[in-house]
């Protein structure tokens, strides 16, 4: 997959599309036919983050960026049922936006063109230093 045309790709920093702060007018109901232009979906039944299920009334969405098994950082939406499943998301990968964020011209990225370095997980730090 060519990643360059991603939202938030390094090279040339594609914008996020903006999504609503909350959905509060939905209803239960009205997550299961949705306009998957407008919420990324045509359903959202569970929580990314705890995978319980999602009121209409609490779904809260944002985009987070992160490293996929691969070597490639995509960026993700995330259906959330509360604030607190946003708090409990990892840390961006490193040279994207830092935080959970709900998308928009507002959002500011870093620069285009700095390549990402993967963070290395705890455990390879720990064999790092015992060569």
């Amino acid at each position: 997959m060519s990643t360059r045309a991603l939202y938030g790709n390094y090279k040339v920093r594609p914008p996020f599309p903006p999504l609503p702060a909350t959905a509060g007018g939905l209803q239960d109901s009205d997550l299961e036919n949705l306009d998957p232009g407008v919420w990324g979906a045509a359903a959202i039944r569970t929580c990314s983050v705890c995978d319980q299920h999602i009121q209409g009334v609490n779904l809260r969405q944002v985009w987070i960026s992160l490293w996929t098994s691969g070597a490639d950082v995509l960026p993700l939406l995330v259906n959330a049922c509360s604030a607190a499943c946003i708090d409990a998301l990892p840390v961006p990968a490193d040279g994207y936006v830092q935080t959970p964020h709900t998308g928009g011209p507002s959002v500011s990225q870093p620069p285009a063109g700095r390549q990402p370095r993967r963070r290395r997980a705890a455990s390879e730090e720990a064999l790092g230093s015992e060569k």
